[in-house]
C-alpha cells in the first residue's frame, strides 16, 4: 500500500506536484498522470478502484485498487492536484491516492458508509460523508489523519464550502434542513429548515409517513451569495442567503425532485422530478420554474455544455436533451438498450461529456455540440461515476 522509497507521510512529508518527494525526484516511469487535469477518473464499484483515462487518448493510463469489498462511491482531485480521494462504501475508509504515480498513500478508518465527499477551497480539509454514521468525518490534508467526526446530521450526502472557507453546508437526505457547519471548529452550527413541513394528512396519510426523500445538496450561485437546495418529500427549491443563512424563497417545483443542478452562465436550475418524470427549470433571477418539460425515469444527473441540458435517465438507456436558449427539448440521445447509466462529467471546456454505463463497463463520450456518442469499454466492473478536475459538472448519486 505503499512505497517507502518515493513517499514519505510522515513528519508532514507530502508528495508535491513538482515530483520531488522529501528531496527525491520521480523518474519518468513514476510518473503515470503529468498533468492531473488531463484524465477522466472513473470509480469501478464491483472492481473497487478508481481508473485513469487519458482525455486526449481516450486510453486507461493506469488503475489503483483499493482492496475487496470496499465499493468506491465517489471520487474528487484536490484543488492542487495532489491527491485524489475516494470513500468506500463497504469498508468504511477513505482512500488517498498519488494524482501522479497512482499509488495508494493512505487508508483512513472513518464512520459507517461514506459516501459523498468535497474539499476545503483551500485543500486543507477533506470532508467525508457517512449516510449510514449520519456524520462527517474530517480528514487533514497535511497529515493525512482523521481529526474529527462531525455528528448530529441525518443521513448527509453533499457537503458544499462557502468561497471563504469559513462554512460547509450539508444536505441532510433524511431531513428538511441544510446543517451549517463552522470548519474552523468542525463543529455543526445551524440548522436551516427548507420549508415547513405539513401534517399528517387523513385521506393520504402514507405521504409523510414513507421515507423521506430530503435535501441531497445545497448548490450555490456563481457567487456563493445564495444556495439552492431541493426537498424530495416536499417538492420544493429553497433558496438560502448566506449572509445571514437564512431561507430567503421557497420555489415549487415537481414531485420528488433528486435535487438542482445549476447552469454555468448562472441563469438557471434544473430539478429532475423523479415523481413524474419532469424537469423543472428554475429562472434564477426571477425565482420561479420557467417551464416544466417532460423526461425519463430515473434521472440521476444533469450536465450543461453548448448551450444544452444533457439529463440522465439511468434505467431508459437515454440522456434527454434541451436547448437552453428556448427552454424547450431538443430530442434524445439512445446509449443503449437494457442498460443502466450512471452519473457524469463535463470537460471543463464544456464539449463533452463523460457517462458512466455501469452495465456495459464502458464510459460514453458524448459530442456536446454534434451529439456523436463513443463508448470506451473496458474501463472497470460497474463503471459509476466519472470526475475531471475543475469541471463544473462533477457530481455524484
Amino acid at each position: 500500500m505503499r512505497n517507502g522509497t518515493r513517499l514519505l507521510i510522515a513528519a508532514g512529508a507530502v508528495l508535491a506536484v513538482s515530483a520531488v518527494v522529501a528531496g527525491t525526484r520521480l523518474g519518468a516511469a513514476d510518473v503515470k498522470v503529468p498533468d492531473p487535469t488531463k484524465v477522466v477518473m472513473i470509480v469501478n464499484r464491483d472492481s473497487n478502484e478508481i481508473a485513469f483515462m487519458d482525455i486526449n487518448t481516450k486510453k486507461i493510463v493506469g488503475k489503483t485498487f483499493l482492496g475487496n469489498n470496499v465499493n468506491p462511491h465517489m471520487v474528487m482531485m484536490s484543488p492542487d492536484g495532489r491527491y485524489v480521494v475516494t470513500g468506500g462504501t463497504r469498508a468504511n475508509k477513505a482512500y488517498i491516492i498519488d494524482a501522479r504515480t497512482l499509488e495508494l498513500v493512505k487508508v483512513i478508518p472513518v464512520d459507517i458508509a461514506p459516501e459523498h465527499l468535497a474539499f476545503s477551497p483551500d485543500g486543507r480539509w477533506y470532508y467525508q460523508g457517512n449516510p449510514d454514521g449520519d456524520s462527517i468525518s474530517v480528514i487533514d490534508m497535511v497529515s493525512l489523519t482523521k481529526v474529527k467526526t462531525i455528528p448530529g446530521l441525518v443521513e448527509p450526502l453533499n457537503v458544499t464550502f462557502s468561497s471563504d472557507g469559513s462554512k460547509a453546508y450539508v444536505g441532510n437526505y433524511g431531513a428538511h434542513w441544510v446543517g451549517v457547519i463552522d470548519v474552523r471548529r468542525h463543529e455543526l452550527l445551524k440548522k436551516i429548515q427548507i420549508d415547513k413541513v405539513p401534517g399528517i394528512a387523513k385521506l393520504d396519510p402514507a405521504k409523510y409517513l414513507g421515507e423521506l426523500h430530503g435535501i441531497n445538496i445545497a448548490a450555490p450561485s456563481n457567487d456563493g451569495r445564495y444556495l439552492y437546495a431541493a426537498d424530495g418529500t416536499l417538492g420544493v427549491v429553497g433558496v438560502i442567503d448566506t449572509r445571514e443563512d437564512q431561507i430567503v424563497k421557497v420555489i415549487r417545483v415537481g414531485p420528488d425532485p433528486w435535487r438542482i443542478y445549476l447552469s454555468h452562465d448562472g441563469k438557471y436550475g434544473i430539478t429532475p422530478n423523479n415523481g413524474d418524470e419532469t424537469i423543472s427549470i428554475i429562472d434564477l433571477a426571477a425565482g420561479k420554474v420557467a417551464a416544466t418539460l417532460e423526461a425519463g425515469p430515473k434521472m440521476t444527473g444533469v450536465n450543461f455544455a453548448a448551450g444544452k441540458a444533457f439529463v440522465i435517465s439511468s434505467t431508459s438507456g437515454f440522456v434527454y436533451v434541451y436547448n437552453m436558449a428556448t427552454l424547450k427539448p431538443a430530442g434524445r440521445l439512445k446509449i443503449g438498450t437494457n442498460i443502466q447509466l450512471e452519473t457524469a462529467t463535463t470537460d471543463t471546456a464544456d464539449q463533452k461529456l463523460y457517462l458512466a454505463d455501469s452495465t456495459e463497463n464502458a464510459v460514453v463520450i458524448i459530442d456536446a455540440k454534434t451529439e456523436a456518442i463513443e463508448k470506451v469499454t473496458s474501463v472497470g466492473l460497474f463503471p459509476w461515476g466519472t470526475h475531471i478536475m475543475d469541471s463544473k459538472d462533477n457530481y455524484c448519486h
